[in-house]
């Protein structure tokens, strides 16, 4: 069928990005919906709002449901193979209800289809550094390898919710004179309304205090050349490239790199030391920009399900 349409989505907290491809792997269009996150919202919710995405681009290119040979749900929280089938047996379900042809459904973390997406099926790793890190590689086998992504209790090294911590454990130190004097300091006051020691208890333990959000004041202050803000970044931009160098341990080649997360793709002290430490240890390692979409990965992922059929 020349006609067939290949859906993929990326669903976050925020937002769901869908995208159509014809069987020529050739994007004909695009639309965004609500968050389809079914960790917070529930399965129901994330479904509704999954097909809502899907009917407006059917209605954009004046289709009807039945060309939809294969899709795949990206999205957050599905990682693990319960949860996926959890959220995939809601998705069908709304859509036996509505009557409407059931296409091949497949779902899977939004990592996956971000690492798809980026080498548009090509091997390569991807390393995210948002609230929490990890890292994703796919091989010449096609084997997919995960390093890192053990939440903020006992991973997530590098990533926002880390390098906040650290922000507020110089802070804390330096209140109490065990630690350095730091600009961190004079920054949360201004930035975050946490003026002494009494405050910042209060934030932290009884207003349940974005700790990821104080990764911008470590940056600003490293930015500036504190000491101890320096410090704390450079040991967040080694404890990422250990993610890197694990992988490559691994599998004993090579592999080009996206990253993915404002810590690591917008200029800062991270990001740079990060490049500078890959660039030292693993010259062969091209870092590169990401060829497609997380939801064109997810597409792309979409005609694996006709290909196993």
């Amino acid at each position: 069928m020349n006609d067939s349409l290949y859906l993929g989505f990326d669903g976050g907290a925020t937002k769901t990005a869908g995208v159509a491809l014809n069987r020529e792997k050739e994007i004909l269009t695009e639309s965004v919906g609500e968050s389809a996150n079914f960790q917070i919202i529930g399965v129901e919710r994330a479904s509704e709002h999954i097909l809502q995405v899907t009917e407006k681009m059917l209605e954009k290119l004046g289709a009807d449901f039945s060309r939809i040979q294969s899709m795949f749900l990206g999205l957050a929280g599905a990682g693990r193979p319960d949860d996926a089938n959890r959220m995939r047996a809601a998705f069908i379900e709304l859509l036996s209800k509505k009557s409407l042809p059931i296409p091949g459904v497949g779902v899977g973390s939004d990592a996956i289809a971000a690492l798809e997406g980026a080498f548009r099926g090509k091997p390569g790793m991807i390393l995210i550094s948002g609230t929490g890190s990890i890292l994703f590689a796919k091989d010449k086998a096609n084997s997919i390898h995960r390093i890192g992504g053990w939440g903020r209790f006992i991973g997530d090294e590098g990533s926002g919710y880390a390098i906040g911590r650290a922000c507020l454990v110089a802070v804390a130190r330096a209140f109490d004179g065990r630690g350095k004097e730091t600009m961190m300091t004079r920054l949360l006051r201004e930035k975050k309304n946490i003026m002494d020691a009494q405050s910042m208890v209060v934030e932290v333990y009884q207003k349940n205090f974005d700790i990821a959000s104080a990764a911008p004041v470590t940056l600003e202050a490293a930015e500036n050349g504190d000491e101890t803000a320096i410090d704390i970044i450079a040991e967040s931009a080694r404890q990422l490239s250990d993610h890197v160098r694990a992988v490559i341990n691994k599998l004993k080649e090579p592999l080009p790199l996206v990253l993915i997360g404002s810590i690591l793709t917008k200029s800062n002290p991270l990001s740079r030391k990060f490049l500078q430490i890959i660039a030292e240890d693993f010259p062969e390692i091209g870092v590169q920009p990401a060829e497609s979409s997380p939801a064109v990965g997810a597409a792309l992922l979409a005609f694996k399900i006709e290909e196993a059929k």
